[in-house]
């Protein structure tokens, strides 16, 4: 496998830490502007075909949370957001969801923080929903499902002109689009790493912490549904992620009848979105978490994960049911992907991006299973 990395901003920390949350704790005000300013992780990703351009989700003290990755010049741009008159304190990343709708020639997220709880408990404001014009490049502000919370991961559908929203605080939400108002708040006791929509446009979470069972949204009925039995490690899943996080890592569409997790302790799933029936595929990598799922348009299902060093890269064939593996996401100059957050496969290649590294920023990072 042939690994490379590419750099938009390299900040490299004057103290070590396990999470971009604890990065700036105990800095001098000279090392914590610096840390503000440069810090930079990549938390989210989506890719626009025409543009030939991935847009990157960042984690962003200052609110530079969106920014655009060329394939053919391999170079970054800001898009910009901090300066659109729309980053508020707190609108410091697009953790889970950035969604193209190639026909507006748009995309779509929602704002997830950093703010301690305490800090967020007096913010009337919290995790907007947010469209960013491409060809403009003009941001707007789509309301807010739920004042005070803030968006830990989002799902679109442009055909109902609906967004969802999972909560830091454990709740779902279902957002009209059109009207600018919420249709259904809920709290779920639960969070996945995200959401999937299935091939009919329904939403899947996780809800009850004391089982962290899968639940699906009806949007055209407006009711809830817990089709099958809970994940048969869900409890031992849970809390790994972050306190109070149930146990999907990662959750997609596999385009064959099936959907895909990847739970918090590394397992691979295939679920039957008509029935909720589960089956065990299998444990990629020995290490915990397997957020990076992606499709590889080529019958094979592309996974990523791992959290104690380098992160792992691996691939489920959907027919055949057969896994290889390809190892470490590591460069011959030493320098290894600490932790993936998510992935996407283009033409054969997977781009994977990284959060949380100990002691840098976080990288773009590309691996081609096909070269040596």
């Amino acid at each position: 496998m042939h690994v490379s990395y590419h750099i938009f901003k390299n900040h490299v920390k004057a103290q070590r830490s396990d999470s971009d949350e604890e990065a700036l704790a105990n800095l001098s005000p000279e090392l914590q502007r610096a840390a503000m300013r440069d810090l930079y992780s990549f938390v989210s990703m989506c890719h626009h075909p025409r543009r030939n351009t991935l847009f990157l989700g960042t984690t962003h003290r200052l609110g530079d949370i969106l920014v655009a990755f060329d394939l053919q010049s391999r170079t970054f741009r800001s898009c910009g957001y901090q300066d659109s008159g729309l980053c508020a304190h707190g609108d410091v990343k697009i953790h889970k969801g950035l969604w193209l709708d190639e026909g507006q020639d748009a995309l779509y997220f929602g704002l997830a923080t950093l703010l301690p709880f305490t800090e967020q408990l007096n913010n009337r404001g919290g995790g907007k929903l947010v469209r960013y014009d491409i060809a403009s490049g003009g941001f707007t502000d789509l309301g807010t499902p739920v004042p005070g919370q803030y968006l830990q991961g989002t799902l679109y559908d442009g055909r109902r002109g609906m967004m969802y929203g999972f909560t830091n605080c454990g709740a779902f939400a279902a957002y009209d689009l059109r009207q600018r108002r919420t249709l259904r708040y809920s709290v779920m006791e639960s969070c996945p790493h995200n959401g999937c929509l299935d091939p009919e446009g329904r939403p899947w979470g996780l809800c009850g912490v004391d089982s962290h069972r899968l639940f699906r949204y009806h949007p055209d009925r407006d009711v809830y549904e817990f089709p099958g039995t809970p994940l048969p490690n869900a409890m031992a899943a849970a809390n790994i992620m972050y306190r109070g996080a149930g146990p999907v890592d990662g959750f997609i569409d596999g385009g064959d009848g099936n959907l895909y997790i990847g739970t918090a302790l590394g397992e691979l799933y295939r679920l039957d979105w008509r029935t909720g029936a589960w089956t065990y595929l299998g444990k990629p990598f020995p290490d915990r978490r397997l957020p990076g799922l992606a499709l590889g348009g080529d019958g094979w299902l592309y996974l990523c994960g791992g959290s104690s060093h380098a992160s792992m890269l691996a691939r489920y064939h959907l027919q055949r049911g057969t896994m290889e593996q390809f190892g470490a996401i590591e460069h011959p100059d030493g320098t290894f992907l600490h932790y993936v957050h998510e992935i996407t496969v283009i033409d054969g290649v997977v781009y994977a991006v990284e959060t949380d590294n100990p002691g840098r920023s976080g990288f773009l990072w590309v691996c081609d299973p096909r070269q040596a």
